[in-house]
């Protein structure tokens, strides 16, 4: 995107202003890990594995989380909704997994997923032997639950729901949804 991609607006909003509000619905605190800019009353951590990709920002926000389920959300997801964000929290404490991972389309959105804080070992040890890919990581995991698109569904459409602005393509996208 050759800038900040969460400072991009949508709606009259930051992309990660739009993630935090849709967090800050169901969760008792809302991280920002790596750094960077964070709307007000969110928590900002750094990665201690800077330049090594999203799971060490899943990493850092998940040590520094005080509580044992956790939502991990890409910032750059314009349509995440409390709704989303719920519904995977509760499968997670209700099936007793490690993780919930929404499905759509064939793929995985770890990045987009519940966790429980247990994980954190296991990702540390996962980095020290240089897993990068978030889908990687999740292959090493027991107990993880895949929400499938059908039910995804019953919460809005998945392929909003689960957006990414990751082009000047995408953002264009986004901004015609909400009509700016």
């Amino acid at each position: 995107m050759g800038r900040d991609k969460l400072l991009l607006e949508v709606g009259g909003e930051t992309l990660v202003e739009r993630v935090a509000g849709a967090l800050s619905v169901r969760c008792g605190e809302v991280i920002v890990a790596g750094g960077g800019t964070a709307p007000p009353g969110v928590l900002t951590v750094g990665d201690d594995r800077p330049g090594q990709g999203p799971l060490a920002g899943m990493e850092a926000g998940l040590a520094a989380a005080r509580f044992p389920l956790v939502f991990v959300a890409a910032g750059d997801m314009p349509f995440l909704s409390a709704d989303l964000v719920d519904h995977l929290l509760e499968v997670l404490q209700d099936r007793g997994a490690l993780a919930a991972v929404p499905q759509d389309g064939g793929r995985t959105h770890p990045l987009c997923a519940a966790y429980s804080r247990e994980v954190l070992p296991r990702l540390r040890s996962a980095l020290d032997v240089g897993v990068r890919a978030a889908r990687e990581f999740l292959r090493g995991l027991d107990a993880v639950v895949y929400v499938s698109e059908a039910e995804l569904r019953s919460l809005g459409d998945p392929d909003l729901l689960l957006m990414n602005v990751n082009s000047p393509d995408d953002l264009v996208r986004a901004r015609s949804v909400v009509g700016a």
